[in-house]
């Protein structure tokens, strides 16, 4: 059993990831066989935090053996 809080989510920053974009990679990436690569977030006002989204892609994408 993994000892990890459960994902609430990204918080919002000023500039940040394209929200839609991250919501369509996210699921684009839990329903792949194979894994899609990891895009370029387009940047705008009121997107998720970078840091955030960018660790959680590498958490999902160490649990299922790619690279980050």
């Amino acid at each position: 059993m993994s000892a990890a809080p459960e994902f609430r989510g990204f918080d919002l920053v000023r500039r940040g990831y394209d929200r839609e974009q991250v919501d369509h990679y996210l699921r684009a990436l839990s329903g792949a066989v194979s894994l899609p690569p990891v895009p370029t977030f387009t940047i705008r006002w009121r997107g998720y935090d970078r840091e955030q989204v960018d660790a959680r892609i590498a958490d999902l994408l160490r649990g299922r053996g790619g690279s980050a």
